[in-house]
């Protein structure tokens, strides 16, 4: 429960403390005096968003705390999940700076807007006049169904499998878009990859094949040239070698330093050119003339030449890496078919269970809607509405939709049940503020919240029925806490604590401030809400007899 909110520097407020009681709180006050400068400060320690324009002040930050008596709720888990402290008495708190920055504490520790909102609707629930247009919308018409149905959780068990099977039918589709894209390609890549692949591209030395091309190309001069070389080398009669032996020979003749370097260095060509002509003969031996050898060389260096261009590949070795990638993408297509397949049957088998799931709440629904609308309908009657009658109208389709497989419209009647039109057609204003807090009264009952502010509600009730409608509220206050914002004494004279907001003006200023009423103060605060400023014996004698209520 709320158990104080603390305002410094918002709009007309400059510092303000205000301490809620559990049970029934009133807050009262002139049109215009600043009840609803309370809840939009409330709104932002609870995570709405910030707008500078309302500081009261430019050149101080706007603060504003809010302190909850959270014990028995379990809100342990939300805690941990955003790494807070757990208090059972909890702060929070906000800071607003003219410059738009705003900064969020929950215990002191700082924390986002997110963890705020997360929290605070776990806290307290605010319904103002505006709240009766949730009655039109589809998403709260099913959640109150299913709640007082008692096929919350089920609802909740059939929206996150509708939201698996979602996912699953659009993972899918990314699926069968990319099989189609690559079933476009799918030909042309295996014609490449054959193409590749009959290369035999492994068992291809293109160092070795270019130096194999050259030797046949050129087989026969190479021949006639190594055997010349041969005879200059090692022929018998004017051979290089032998002339460099007697070379060798005649300065051994003369034993000198000088001869011996010169012998030396000799030595060392006849050694070297022995193994030249050792090399040439050698090779001379092993060329051959062999064209049809040439011809399945040239063939290959002719594929070869022709893949590269045609994949601009520099290397054999790219070629190689080329055929894996394509080998690659076509395993992706066969295994894209496979994991199609068993997509599609995972998705037969969901939607399967979701019908079931569907039919199962369709039929909790329909069993449970005439006791739904008994009790709304005895609501209805205590607040003035004895011939109006609410109906769940629920048809089953054969298609799902988010909230199973009925189609649901909340219908009224105002001639006990002969005729039923849907509600936003058949209801006026003051009808709809009735039909909605008889809803959330009997919502009250299975949704234990902390705490409820009810913002101006009874708009368009009066008199006896106004009674009824604070007494709805009184009966609500003895298992939460309840804050009432109203103008009508009726209800004020009914809550345990009452807040009177009002205006101080000076000179310079006009602030809004609060102060709890007791005693002669609530009783003249409750008559002059029956009989304006012009404070009367009889109005005062009839707020005495509302307290006493």
């Amino acid at each position: 429960m709320l158990r104080s909110l603390k305002v410094k520097n918002y709009a007309l407020i400059s510092d303000i403390d205000i301490q809620f009681d559990k049970g029934m709180n009133i807050i009262t006050g002139e049109t215009g005096a600043g009840k609803s400068i309370l809840i939009g400060a409330l709104g932002l320690v609870l995570g709405n968003r910030a707008d500078t324009s309302s500081l009261r002040s430019k050149n101080d930050k706007c603060v504003i705390e809010a302190t909850f008596d959270i014990q028995g709720y379990e809100l342990q888990p939300i805690f941990d999940e955003y790494d807070l402290d757990y208090e059972s008495q909890t702060i929070f708190r906000r800071e607003i700076t003219s410059s738009g920055k705003s900064r969020s504490f929950i215990n002191d520790t700082p924390t986002n807007l997110k963890a705020l909102n997360d929290l605070g609707s776990r806290l307290i629930e605010i319904h103002s006049q505006h709240d009766n247009l949730q009655l039109f919308k589809t998403d709260f018409q099913y959640y109150s169904l299913d709640v007082l149905a008692g096929c919350w959780d089920d609802q909740q068990t059939y929206a996150k499998q509708l939201q698996d099977y979602k996912k699953t039918k659009m993972d899918l589709e990314v699926l069968s878009k990319q099989e189609a894209e690559l079933a476009k390609e799918s030909d042309f890549n295996q014609f490449l990859l054959n193409e590749l692949a009959e290369a035999n591209l492994e068992s291809i030395n293109e160092a070795e094949l270019v130096t194999e091309q050259e030797l046949l190309a050129n087989a026969e001069g190479l021949i006639r040239t190594f055997n010349e070389a041969d005879q200059l080398l090692s022929g018998t009669e004017v051979a290089i070698t032998l002339q460099l032996q007697e070379l060798k020979n005649l300065l051994n003749s003369q034993r000198t330093t000088l001869t011996d370097e010169l012998t030396e260095r000799i030595n060392s060509v006849l050694i070297e050119m022995q193994d030249v002509a050792n090399e040439i003969s050698k090779t001379a031996d092993g060329i051959e003339v062999n064209p049809e050898r040439l011809v399945e060389v040239n063939e290959q260096m002719a594929v070869l030449f022709n893949l590269k261009s045609k994949h601009r590949a520099n290397s054999n070795e790219e070629l190689i890496i080329l055929r894996n990638n394509l080998e690659d993408k076509l395993g992706v297509t066969q295994n894209l078919s496979g994991e199609i397949i068993l997509l599609e049957q995972r998705i037969a088998k969901r939607e399967l269970d979701l019908f079931k799931l569907a039919k199962s709440l369709s039929k909790k629904r329909i069993e449970q809607a005439a006791k739904i609308e008994a009790s709304i309908d005895d609501l209805l009657s205590q607040l003035g509405m004895q011939h109006s009658r609410i109906k769940y109208e629920l048809i089953e389709e054969e298609e799902l939709n988010n909230f199973g497989c009925n189609r649901l419209t909340i219908k009224l009647s105002s001639d006990k049940g002969n005729s039923f039109a849907e509600l936003k057609r058949a209801a006026s204003g003051g009808e709809l503020a009735r039909i909605n807090l008889s809803l959330k009264s009997v919502l009250a009952e299975f949704i234990k919240m902390p705490s409820s502010i009810f913002d101006e509600i009874d708009t368009g009730v009066s008199g006896e029925i106004a009674r009824k409608v604070g007494g709805m509220m009184k009966d609500m206050s003895r298992s939460q806490q309840v804050i009432v914002i109203t103008h009508l004494p009726q209800i004020a004279s009914l809550g345990s604590n009452h807040l009177f907001v009002y205006k101080s003006e000076n000179v310079e200023t006009v602030e809004t401030e609060v102060r709890t009423l007791h005693g002669d103060e609530r009783i003249n605060e409750i008559a002059k809400m029956i009989s304006g400023d012009n404070l009367t014996e009889h109005a005062v004698e009839q707020s005495k007899e509302l307290l006493k209520g």
